[in-house]
């Protein structure tokens, strides 16, 4: 996308004001931020531009995090604004889950004055130090000209290739001084195309292949199911599994698709990829968790892996056949070299197998997710149960399903199902507290969906105060908390790494439901598996920001044949 080329504003302007005007030519029209000293001039030129809303948050973090679920939802660049130092820092929780999940955010921070700085002034730090192992391209701006150029191309940065978390700090005094400014004509590079002959030759891996597996990553995202790839493995008869917390990018109905990789994936989905002679990678970069410790793949497979970044393609598995390129790209490039190679339509013998084998990898599949019969206790809700509301709810809703940091998160990742795109947003880079917020964000990118946050009790418990900023907001997202009374992760994993003795793991937690209201929000309290449906819909039916407190037991967890991998 690209604008006119634009000459020198009429008369000076601040550099606060050209920073504004900047990310208002790039199409920026929120910013979450908390008020500062160092940002005092950035907010005061935002205020008086109208096409801008600005959040005003409660916590830094919360504010990284909404620029998160506001920009992975689709709307636009995610700016998020803090003052220097302290601020600084707990924004920067936000942005390293932002610059770990590869989402576009921009991180705009205040800085000391050039006048005083490098003499310890008052919370003076190096920021472009400090953010440089957690975004893609950090700059401070010295001189109020440059600011229209520097903002635009971290800009360009944040949102070109694999997208990533960048940061421009702005010395209070050039917000303040008075320039003439030329902005750039707003463009986005094209991502790299395929080439031909890597296609065909991933093409003729494929199709003769006996046991192959494409994994569908964050690289496949979109508003709609790629097509291309769906016409692709149905012609070849390929399973088709999803990267972790990626569960959406591939219809979870379709007959091919085996499961969703990582912690929580049933036995038969892991099995499959490392049985596999030919694994397609799709727009993925085989995380930690995904990969069981980067234990997934055999030696013997032959990999063939797209990505749009470079130095994703041989960083963990050394690939038979390296695309750097868009995957949705070559999604459509593979299926026009399927159509263009020798023999015309593939249904062989081969085929014919390939076909066979999908179909017993989905009926194990499914007898895997079947939900086990759990019992709940008399006074607490199952994981099962909550599980099963769930499914009910959203399939009448037609809600989004947002999900934080936490234990709950594994029966969400084996038992839910996911047909339509774009309907679940997960926190993959590990930050606890990520749930209310970016359903937040979700909720303002996407104003005319309902959203359910599923949030454990020590995640939302990170992030409470900012209910408030839901409900001063009109944001009417319904929080789902799964209230054990614990750490969960940790609980468990120091019952089987070290015996069940634990530490440091429980505590107390006040009524969330009567907290919810008191802040001018819709609360509801749960204790029995038949309550969770209506209590729900009754939140999502009263139009207001919402808590659902979940009560589990305390050593309510995860699913009955999982281990953690701490454990493992």
């Amino acid at each position: 996308m690209t604008g006119p080329v634009t000459g020198p504003v009429t008369g000076p302007v601040t550099g606060a004001e050209a920073a504004v005007e900047a990310l208002r030519r790039e199409g920026v029209n929120h910013v979450f931020g908390l008020p500062g000293t160092t940002i005092m001039h950035l907010i005061d030129a935002l205020g008086r531009e109208p096409s801008i809303r600005y959040v005003s948050v409660r916590h830094e973090q919360v504010a990284a995090f909404m620029a998160d679920g506001y920009s992975r939802a689709g709307g636009g660049l995610g700016v998020c604004m803090a003052s220097r130092g302290p601020g600084a820092a707990n924004l920067s929780i936000g942005v390293h889950n932002a610059h770990a999940e590869s989402v576009s955010v921009l991180a705009l921070v205040g800085q000391v004055g050039d006048g005083i700085a490098y003499r310890e002034a008052f919370e003076e730090m190096d920021l472009v130090r400090f953010f440089e192992p957690i975004t893609k391209w950090q700059v401070e701006v010295h001189a109020a000209e440059r600011v229209p150029e520097l903002l635009q191309r971290a800009v360009r940065t944040a949102v070109s290739g694999r997208p990533g978390a960048v940061l421009v700090s702005l010395p209070q005094d050039v917000q303040t001084h008075p320039v003439d400014v030329a902005f750039q004509s707003r463009f986005r590079p094209s991502p790299p195309a395929p080439d031909p002959g890597d296609v065909e030759a991933a093409v003729r891996r494929l199709a003769s292949a006996e046991r192959p597996v494409v994994v569908a990553g964050g690289g496949m995202l979109g508003a709609e199911h790629d097509s291309h790839l769906l016409e692709f493995v149905d012609r070849l008869q390929i399973p088709v599994v999803t990267s972790w917390q990626r569960k959406d990018v591939f219809p979870n109905d379709s007959r091919l698709f085996a499961g969703s990789l990582g912690y929580g994936a049933p036995p038969v989905t892991d099995e499959l990829v490392r049985d596999a002679d030919v694994v397609l990678a799709l727009g993925c970069r085989f995380s930690e968790f995904a990969t069981k410790r980067w234990t997934l793949l055999s030696a013997d497979t032959a990999l063939i892996h797209v990505d749009v970044d470079p130095g994703v393609l041989g960083h963990v598995y050394v690939p038979a056949i390296g695309i750097c390129a868009d995957a949705h790209a070559t999604a459509q490039a593979l299926l026009a070299a399927l159509d263009a190679a020798p023999g015309g339509p593939h249904h062989d013998a081969r085929t014919e197998r390939r076909r066979d084998r999908a179909e017993a990898v989905r009926r194990r599949y499914r007898e895997q997710t079947r939900l086990p019969d759990v019992p709940s206790s008399q006074n607490a809700v199952s994981s099962a149960g909550l599980v099963e509301a769930l499914r009910h709810v959203l399939a009448r809703s037609g809600a989004l399903l947002v999900q934080d940091a936490a234990g709950f998160g594994t029966w969400i990742q084996r038992y839910l199902d996911f047909t339509a795109p774009a309907t679940f947003y997960a926190a993959s880079g590990g930050s606890m507290g990520w749930g209310l917020p970016a359903a937040m964000g979700i909720q303002l990118a996407r104003p005319r969906d309902r959203i359910i946050a599923v949030c454990g009790d020590g995640s939302f418990w990170m992030v409470a105060q900012d209910l408030e900023t839901a409900v001063r907001e009109n944001l009417p997202v319904v929080n789902v908390i799964t209230n054990n009374f614990s750490y969960g992760n940790t609980r468990d994993r120091q019952r089987t790494a070290h015996a069940g003795r634990y530490v440091g793991v429980f505590y107390d937690n006040p009524d969330f439901a009567e907290y919810a209201r008191l802040l001018g929000a819709h609360g509801e309290r749960v204790e029995k598996d038949g309550e969770l449906v209506p209590a729900i819909e009754r939140a999502l039916a009263s139009g207001l920001p919402a808590v659902v407190d979940v009560i589990q037991d305390v050593h309510e967890g995860l699913p009955p044949d999982l281990v953690p991998p701490a454990a493992q």
